[in-house]
């Protein structure tokens, strides 16, 4: 799943300078800030369902939820006012690839729960923006 939505967002998100997997957002934060528009696709949480037959086969729903984590760097922007400008130009990318989206017919489209703004690391001009998108997938086996 993550590397189908790092697929669809270099497909469908030109302003983004890189899109990659992370394993946590604590490691974007201790290392070196990457630049302007870099873009993480981060696994996040799952949460199953109950088996929803009742006689023969399995089927439970599995609600996924992932992070899309990109970074605005601004050296000369001290307030952040030019930072947050950027801000609208990636996460309108990232929306318009993933609002309404499904990796497979069946499953639940993709639609975005939160998103959140932090500095990244101290002094170095760096912004990162989190969204957590959410959607599910199935898992089934007989019937």
């Amino acid at each position: 799943m993550i590397q189908d939505v790092i697929d669809r967002l270099k497909a469908m998100a030109p302003s983004l300078s890189d899109v990659s997997a992370a394993e946590d957002l604590a490691a974007l934060a201790e290392g070196i800030a990457p630049k302007s528009g870099a873009t993480f696709v981060i696994p996040y949480r799952e949460l199953g369902s109950p088996n929803s037959r009742a006689s023969g086969g399995f089927r439970q729903e599995v609600g996924v939820q992932i992070l899309v984590a990109f970074v605005v760097r601004r050296h000369d922007d001290s307030k952040g006012a030019k930072r947050v400008s950027q801000f609208d130009t990636y996460s309108g990318e990232i929306e318009a690839a993933l609002a309404g989206w499904a990796i497979e017919p069946g499953n639940e489209l993709f639609w975005l729960a939160a998103g959140k703004s932090a500095p990244l690391g101290r002094g170095n001009g760096a912004t990162v923006y989190v969204q957590t998108w959410q959607t599910s997938r199935f898992i089934r086996k007989g019937n």
